[in-house]
């Protein structure tokens, strides 16, 4: 298997507070083909709410704490989940 990492890790370069937490980092799970067909429903309404929700979904964290990323953390994570869809673009 060419990767059997079933997470990734972000370290945070802009931590943050929200609702009492702190987050310095941001583990993702390997995205399911439900959180695929939900991202491309979602991309019909809005392109950034849509990879928001997916994000949130993979980090298993509410929405209102990936809106609350600094964009130079959110950049290398919308790119890991953008790479997984990549095989699927010839298509």
């Amino acid at each position: 298997m060419a990767n059997d990492i079933k997470t990734e890790t972000f370290n945070l370069s802009e931590p943050f507070e929200y609702r009492g937490a702190t987050y310095v980092e941001m583990k993702a799970r390997r995205p399911k083909v439900r959180d695929l067909r939900n991202f491309i429903k979602n991309m019909e309404k809005d392109a950034i709410a849509a990879m928001e929700k997916v994000l949130a979904d993979l980090c298993e964290v509410d929405e209102k704490v990936i809106a609350e990323l600094d964009v130079a953390d959110f950049a290398p994570m919308k790119k890991w989940f953008e790479d997984f869809l990549k095989p699927m673009a010839s298509e």
